[in-house]
């Protein structure tokens, strides 16, 4: 199995204190979720389908930004379905470059490695994923609690933040 094979088949988690928070921006709601039109989503206020978008522009903007921000050992977590689920896959492979080659890897030692080994570094590639999202969750809470009406007025608010 190749290396980004993997690293797919994790289920990135984030910080249970950001659920409620994540669900602002998001219209999963029961059996409809992730099967809103742009429409209901529109009308309902919602910038995104399913928490786990939100979670890829929270690992989008933290890498953006080069914010990390790692999960506190003994914090209440939650996960998302495996990346290999994560529509569009072109981003979900895009952040996965991205965290690569920001970090510290060395492919070619990676080549030599056993299993056992190798399965540390995807479980390091993974708590890096989950920093650069929980970065981004850090970032986006931030600016909702700076400006509560930033969201709710600004319907450009997630592409300024990108750009800022």
């Amino acid at each position: 199995m190749h290396l980004l094979d993997k690293i797919k088949l994790r289920e990135p988690e984030y910080d249970e204190k950001y659920y409620n928070f994540i669900l602002q921006f998001t219209s999963e709601q029961g059996a409809t979720m992730g099967r809103s039109t742009e429409e209901e989503q529109y009308e309902l206020g919602k910038y995104f389908s399913t928490r786990y978008e939100m979670y890829m522009y929270a690992t989008l903007l933290g890498l953006r930004k080069d914010y990390k921000v790692p999960l506190e050992k003994g914090a209440d977590k939650r996960s998302f379905i495996a990346i290999s689920s994560w529509k569009p896959t072109t981003i979900a492979d895009y952040i996965i470059m991205s965290v690569l080659a920001k970090g510290d890897y060395d492919f070619f030692e990676m080549e030599e490695l056993d299993i056992k080994e190798l399965e540390k570094i995807i479980t390091h590639i993974k708590n890096d994923i989950e920093a650069y999202a929980n970065g981004g969750f850090e970032i986006i809470y931030s600016k909702s609690a700076e400006d509560e009406s930033y969201f709710v007025e600004n319907e450009d608010a997630f592409l300024e933040l990108l750009d800022n």
